[in-house]
């Protein structure tokens, strides 16, 4: 059961309304003041919420700060090339913090059950093969960035899967989904920016975004490390 998140939540709704209407009216100055509110708001709420009392969280947080940036840089993305790449090794390097973190709770019982991390490894390894292999023509002078940051969002997705019975179940499905609808938010992207923008992609790769990072930071907020709570439990 969710502990408390029912203000946030409300709050954050409007905060992606908001986000929706800038990208749908393609309002430059409503985006300035909106689209930083995304992983901003998420930020505050981690850490009032948890106090960062856990290497998990504080990983977490870190990615969290990471993307702030790379939805910074991506605003001015349209201007200056330049912007869309340093906002790529923004996300890359927020992916990587996120592997870090899930990774934690991977280690804490590595002889638990793999059933949703192998799963997802070969999902996302057929997935990304196959993406990369028909962007890969469009892509250009991003042909290296674009490849290193599909390998990198892939083993994040993995190492999702492999927080399975780690952790508890609500903590995990709602980090899985999360790391999902990241994987299909920079999907669409990539094809909106390389292969051929087409209607409507700016609003489900904003929505996809942003309830990926929502999920992402509430499974962080309700996570529970299973061997630690059998342990307390004195089982």
């Amino acid at each position: 059961m969710l502990k408390d998140q029912k203000t946030f939540t409300l709050i954050f709704i409007l905060i992606i309304l908001l986000n929706i209407i800038a990208q749908s009216r393609d309002s430059t100055g409503l985006s300035l003041y909106v689209k930083p509110l995304i992983c901003l708001s998420l930020a505050i709420y981690l850490f009032k919420q948890t106090k960062l009392a856990s290497g998990f969280n504080k990983l977490i947080l870190s990615g969290l700060v990471l993307s702030l940036f790379g939805d910074c840089f991506l605003l001015f993305a349209g201007g200056d090339v330049y912007f869309f790449l340093y906002g790529l090794i923004s996300f890359l390097i927020a992916h990587i913090l996120y592997s870090f973190a899930f990774f934690r709770d991977f280690k804490n019982d590595p002889q638990a059950p793999k059933l949703y991390g192998h799963l997802m490894l070969f999902v996302m390894g057929i997935f990304s093969l196959s993406y990369y292999s028909w962007i890969r023509d469009y892509l250009n002078d991003f042909r290296i960035p674009v490849m290193a940051y599909m390998f990198v969002i892939s083993i994040m997705a993995i190492l999702a899967g492999y927080r399975y019975r780690r952790v508890n179940g609500l903590s995990f499905r709602l980090i899985y989904f999360g790391a999902i609808l990241f994987v299909i938010s920079d999907s669409i992207l990539a094809y909106n920016k390389f292969v051929e923008p087409y209607p409507l992609a700016g609003i489900l790769i904003m929505a996809t975004y942003m309830i990926a990072q929502y999920l992402i930071t509430v499974g962080a907020i309700e996570r529970v490390v299973v061997l630690r709570a059998r342990q307390e439990a004195g089982l």
